[in-house]
Order: structure tokens, then C-alpha cells, then sequence
């Protein structure tokens, strides 16, 4: 009696060994394997993959394209007209570990991008007067402005792995002071 509760200890013991010696990896992700803190590999293919059990974490991330609304956030024109500036911006992890050790969540990585979008939304607004963005009638106008800002916003959120696919702006406003102004 007592050998079989034995082989039946050893053999649950072996099938939760086995069971944290997996992990699945989907298509849509990305999974980075941490021994003690350190990443020490990172799948970007599905399927079945193997990890020291006890001793390895596993980390998954996105692949998919997310949106991100940025807030309604104030600009000043060229010819120091205030506006404010509602738009969204497309992004995707491009790498995993980079993105990991610069911003780690997806939530400080918004945040990042949020400052960088605005920053690249103020310079370019700065150089039209208000005048030119509420009258472009050529939409070709309005997509190099916004080309040549998810440009500026993709080339600086590379340092932390990620890949800006699109910046839109949503609608331009007066600042509520203008609009009160005007009744």
C-alpha cells in the first residue's frame, strides 16, 4: 500500500513538473522567457515552447496593432492662435525585449507615446497659422502633416521597441476661452 501512494506522489509530482515546463505562445503574441529577472529568449512564433520549470517566468505581449485615444491636448499655431487637438495614434510592439526594459507595461508605453505625439503635434502645428488648418481644402495637405508626425513619433518610440503605424487627428477645436468668447 505504501508503494503505490509513493509512484502516486512521484507521478503527480512529474505532472506538475511537465505542466510548468510548457507554455503555448499564440499567433498574436510574443512571449519572453525570465530566468531571475533577466530575459533569456523570446519567441515571436506560435506553438508549444519549453522553459525551466520553477525557475523560468514567461511574459507575453501583444503583436496586434492597438489604438490609443490620445486626450484632447492644446497646440499653438504659428500665429499664436491656440487650438486644441484631438487625436489617436496606431502602435505595435516591434521588440519585445526592448520594449520590456524601456517602458515594460502597455500603459507607460501610452504614456511615452502620448508625450512624444504631443511633442511632434506641437512642432508641427507651430509652423501652420490657424488659419491654414481650419481652411485646408487639399486633403493630400493634411495627409503629409499627418505622415510627417507618425514619421517624428515612429522614429522616436523606436528606442522603446515600438513601431507607430499611423497618427490621426481626430478633429481640431478652438480652446473653450475662444469659444466663450465668441457667444
Amino acid at each position: 500500500m505504501k508503494k503505490w501512494i509513493i509512484i502516486a506522489a512521484v507521478c503527480l509530482f512529474l505532472i506538475i513538473v511537465a505542466a510548468n515546463a510548457v507554455y503555448v505562445v499564440g499567433e498574436d503574441q510574443y512571449a519572453c522567457t525570465f530566468r531571475f529577472s533577466e530575459i533569456v529568449n523570446t519567441k515571436s512564433q506560435a506553438g508549444l515552447c519549453f522553459k525551466i520549470p520553477f525557475v523560468d517566468q514567461v511574459k507575453y505581449f501583444s503583436k496586434a496593432t492597438m489604438l490609443y485615444d490620445i486626450p484632447p491636448s492644446e497646440v499653438i499655431t504659428s500665429d499664436k492662435q491656440n487650438m486644441t487637438v484631438d487625436c489617436y495614434i496606431l502602435w505595435s510592439i516591434s521588440d519585445p525585449q526592448q520594449f520590456y526594459r524601456a517602458v515594460g507595461t502597455t500603459s507607460e508605453a501610452e504614456a511615452r507615446l502620448n508625450a512624444i505625439t504631443y511633442t511632434a503635434m506641437k512642432i508641427a502645428m507651430g509652423k501652420l497659422a490657424q488659419s491654414d488648418i481650419i481652411n485646408m481644402n487639399d486633403g493630400a495637405e493634411r495627409n503629409e502633416i499627418y505622415d510627417g508626425i507618425a514619421t517624428t513619433v515612429d522614429s522616436s518610440a523606436k528606442s522603446y521597441g515600438i513601431h507607430v503605424e499611423d497618427v490621426k487627428i481626430k478633429r481640431f477645436d478652438l480652446p473653450e476661452s475662444n469659444l466663450n468668447a465668441v457667444h
